[in-house]
């Protein structure tokens, strides 16, 4: 019989897995609730235009479909800064909905509202059921993610898939069976295809397989190569699509691209302290502004505008976001030297940063933390749940590496983190109910003692607790704001936009317009870090076609003489908007020659 190391007797654990005992039933409830209440947070918050990672996800659905291949709405070339598989599952889903924004939603509905499964199967194995029920109500209704699951980015898929493949390796860690094993390589192959992140808990699990597990040396390395053998198969069409675009073999290109970005932010930081000027020779084309903030690299400071926009005098763009991913990955050496640089840099400026988002509002109260490492350390690890536990830990540890190793710092980045922490805090509140019982009991407090109250009544309210406390701040997030129906006025333009042509058009704006350049039906053209000349001839270079100002943003001197007195240029129509759209964007269509 299995150890339940939960404070319940081998007796009391045996009836609640008796045939008597039916946690499937409620667990399909738990299901069904966990669906309902995303659909009706959708219709009662409702959204606005799709998020930016979004347009980009659904716009190589969209190009997927139309046979026009893995391409984006943003980078010119081949996508390599994404994996497949969730412009994959948006292009299936596209055939029911007819409409990419609404297939991306849908994907990111269905997903989040399974995960409760893999938690309960987790959180079952690592403590009982009872747990596992627990830790599958609290996942179905913490409000982020209940958001998280109807928002147009891939973090929501990627929770499930991640705790989906947990799930396996925990299930699989008591067998010495190969094709066990192959399943482990199978699920995190799938979890990779969505997010390169899963490549670390999948190494780990294959050190799991060769260490934790019993039998000969032979038999242990015929495990770790089966979950090998099978993730390269599964990884092997996104190794050939980089191989086949940069002639390089490599798992993900996110980590050159980062790197190259980053590597030029800290030159032109450098060489703005030294001389006042860019690595190029120009002075910088707007006012400094520092380059890290608390939260690490800062987006729009002078020196990242450089390394990402900058074009050259023939119009060519230097910048990472101003070249083809397949170029910058095929040009960038990573340098052992600069890469250690710049991950100091980025854990210097971030370490503090990993403590606040733990004990962040929007994961829940400040005693969540406290409770999952109760559920985690109340009681010793014994065999066979000790390695489970130990995995299961080690996972979300590098989803922290990787925020840390990442030159930015955004909330989306330890969303993962939470099913992990409410899988513990679950044991926590039994725990707890199991004290309040045998402490009431003891002093004599009778009704407090009784099961419904003390198992039952006093978990159930700090469980409460931690659905609604977040609730406000979860709503204020980045990520949630950008999609929400605040936001609606970027779609009703980009609408308005698509009406006015029969065919797609090109449309240059800031980094963050690319929602409207997705609603437009449009192809997103960046504004590039330059002067006003050869912003003004980069026009027609880039062949714009519109050009989008926003009143209330910053980026160039040139950018703000435009919204001040108008594009300097008879070729530069400016056009009247809706009123709502008139109090926020300036619009201007751009008469190319012939």
């Amino acid at each position: 019989m299995r150890s339940t190391d939960s404070g319940v007797k081998p007796e009391q654990a045996g009836s609640m897995n008796s045939q008597n005992y039916h946690p499937w039933e409620l667990l399909s409830l738990i299901v069904i609730a966990s669906f309902a209440v995303r659909v009706a947070a959708l219709a009662y918050w409702q959204t606005g235009a799709i998020e930016n990672e979004g347009a980009e996800y659904a716009r190589i659905a969209e190009n997927l479909r139309n046979g026009i291949g893995f391409v984006g709405i943003a980078m010119p070339g081949t996508e390599l800064l994404f994996n497949p598989l969730f412009p994959l599952l948006i292009a299936v889903a596209s055939f029911v909905t007819s409409n990419y924004e609404w297939a991306t939603r849908l994907v990111s509905l269905l997903l989040g509202s399974l995960l409760p499964l893999p938690v309960f199967g987790i959180a079952s194995r690592l403590f009982n059921q009872r747990v596992g029920l627990v830790a599958a109500l609290l996942t179905a209704l913490h409000p982020l993610l209940v958001n998280l699951s109807f928002t147009a980015v891939s973090e929501g898929p990627y929770i499930t898939f991640l705790l989906s493949a947990t799930y396996v390796v925990v299930r699989v860690l008591g067998r010495s069976s190969t094709i066990a094993w192959s399943m482990v390589g199978a699920a995190y192959g799938l979890t990779y295809l969505l997010r390169t992140e899963a490549v670390a808990p999948f190494l780990i699990a294959v050190v799991f397989a060769f260490t934790v597990t019993e039998g000969r040396t032979t038999v242990r390395c015929k495990r770790a190569l089966a979950a090998f053998g099978v993730f390269l198969v599964l990884a092997l069409p996104e190794i050939i699509l980089i191989y086949e675009s940069t002639g390089k073999v490599m798992l993900e290109g996110k980590g050159a691209i980062f790197f190259d970005v980053g590597t030029r932010t800290l030159s032109a930081e450098k060489s703005l302290e030294v001389s006042g000027r860019l690595p190029d020779g120009h002075e910088p084309y707007s006012p400094p502004t520092a380059t890290w903030g608390d939260e690490g690299m800062i987006y729009g400071s002078t020196a990242y505008n450089w390394a990402d926009y900058a074009i050259d005098a023939h119009l060519r763009g230097t910048g990472t976001g101003m070249r083809a991913n397949a170029d910058v990955i095929r040009e960038t050496t990573v340098k052992p030297k600069e890469l250690f640089y710049l991950l100091e840099e980025a854990v210097r400026h971030k370490a503090p940063v990993v403590a606040h988002r733990l004990l962040s509002s929007w994961l829940g109260p400040p005693f969540l933390l406290a409770l999952a490492l109760l559920g985690a350390l109340r009681r010793p690890w014994r065999r066979p749940q000790a390695s489970s536990r130990l995995f299961v830990a080690l996972v979300p540890v590098t989803s922290i590496a990787a925020a840390l190793s990442a030159p930015w710092d955004e909330p989306r980045y330890y969303f993962v983190l939470l099913p992990f922490l409410l899988i513990w805090a679950a044991n926590g509140l039994v725990e707890i109910g199991l004290w309040a019982k045998a402490s009431s009991t003891a002093v004599g407090w009778n009704i407090v003692a009784s099961p419904v109250i003390s198992k039952w009544i006093i978990p159930g309210l700090i469980g409460l607790a931690i659905i609604v406390y977040p609730l406000k701040s979860v709503r204020a997030l980045p990520p949630f704001t950008s999609g929400s129906p605040s936001s609606r006025i970027e779609k009703d333009l980009g609408s308005w936009i698509e009406h006015q042509q029969d065919h797609r058009v090109r449309i240059m704006d800031l980094a963050a317009g690319l929602p409207l350049a997705f609603h437009a039906n449009a192809q997103h053209v960046q504004f590039p870090y330059t002067g006003s000349a050869l912003a003004l001839r980069f026009l027609d270079f880039a062949k714009v076609d519109y050009v989008i100002l926003r009143r209330d943003s910053k980026f160039t001197r040139y950018y703000e003489n435009w919204l001040t007195h108008g594009i300097p240029d008879p070729r530069a129509e400016l056009l009247h908007v809706p009123p709502d759209a008139a109090n926020k964007f300036v619009v201007y269509r751009w008469r190319r020659p012939g």
